[in-house]
């Protein structure tokens, strides 16, 4: 391993298994993180953030020898597989290690459930020593403060606020939410704290005694920013040189109207974009959407599903040359070394 690729950060990345955080929350994850360590099967979100690890930890039962291969030069600190810790848990120890006092985990939130209560208890542990851990997942951050300790976050208006006590004995005070709270007692178990909404600007929490978890649930992001990302301009152009009737149709109707629709999340509707544009033979507008399926949270196990569940129905040749369109982009995109 060579001791210069994982510098002393004062704030790592994790990357974990679960969901990808949505784009908007991007910024905020990767701002100013001086060492990348990927968590396991979390080295798939490293092609979709764009970043390349500084060290992969984990027992590897959840990463596929292909992705691996795409990182010959990063070292790998592989643990058994009938370890007594989490994934997670491994990679915060090398963070640590490595002069960590602050640590922000992708896909720490979503998919299964066991893991996302234990990384919000792992998280809760590390407060307790005085080291920050902010869990990201789809729209949701979750952080975690002890006895004595202030959390303030800038938030838009309506977005939702909760609150949830670790242990007994917890009070709280909190302002700049709809339903402010001070010097309250915030029982073990109970719902008190739970869908508050922030009122627009500064939200404090200041913890009293015990432990609690924040959890924010962000705004919904505008469809067209979240897939089409740095591309969006040039997207738009393209389309209304082609037409521009036709480019308002399809920003209006598809982007606004059709994927702002409830009942299926954005990364949902982008696998079905994938698979409808792998049955038409699409390949130009399919990068679009590929692009899009990643960055709204679809791993690239899933997008593959999608193109080779498209292929039962439309043969082989099409899903062949769909997967060809997703090897050349994830092969053409920079990363961060």
């Amino acid at each position: 391993m060579t001791d210069g690729r994982v510098i002393r950060p004062t704030t790592a990345l994790i990357l974990a298994g679960g969901t990808l955080p949505t784009p908007a929350l991007w910024p905020a994850l990767l701002e100013g993180c001086g060492a990348v360590i990927a968590a396991d099967g979390g080295l798939a979100h490293a092609r979709v953030l764009r970043v390349t690890p500084d060290l992969v930890v984990g027992d590897l039962d959840s990463v596929e020898p292909s992705l691996l291969e795409r990182y010959p030069d990063v070292p790998i600190e592989r643990h058994r597989a009938d370890k007594d810790q989490l994934d997670l848990e491994l990679a915060l120890e090398a963070a640590w290690s490595r002069g960590a006092t602050g640590v922000r985990v992708a896909g720490a939130v979503g998919g299964r459930l066991d893991q996302t209560l234990a990384a919000l208890l792992i998280a809760a542990r590390a407060a307790s020593t005085g080291r920050e851990v902010v869990l990201y997942g789809g729209r949701y951050e979750a952080r975690s403060a002890v006895t004595g300790s202030s959390i303030v976050r800038e938030l838009p208006g309506g977005t939702t606020v909760s609150l949830l006590a670790l242990q007994e004995g917890c009070r709280v005070s909190i302002g700049g939410v709809r339903y402010p709270l001070h010097a309250a007692d915030l029982p073990w178990g109970s719902g008190l704290g739970v869908s508050n909404e922030a009122a627009g600007g500064a939200v404090r929490l200041d913890v009293l005694s015990g432990t609690v978890a924040l959890l924010i649930e962000h705004p919904e992001e505008d469809p067209r920013a979240a897939i089409w990302g740095a591309q969006s301009e040039r997207i738009g152009a393209a389309l209304a040189a082609a037409d521009p009737d036709l480019a308002a149709l399809i920003e209006g109707f598809v982007y606004t109207d059709m994927f702002s629709r409830p009942g299926l999340d954005l990364a949902t509707r982008e696998l079905l974009a994938v698979a409808l544009l792998t049955s038409l033979g699409a390949t130009e507008e399919l990068t679009t959407h590929l692009r899009g399926a990643l960055r709204t949270g679809a791993t690239e196990r899933q997008v593959r599903e999608a193109i080779l569940h498209a292929a039962v129905f439309v043969g082989f040749p099409r899903a062949l040359a769909a997967m060809r369109v997703l090897g050349q982009y994830l092969d053409d995109r920079p990363r961060r070394s």
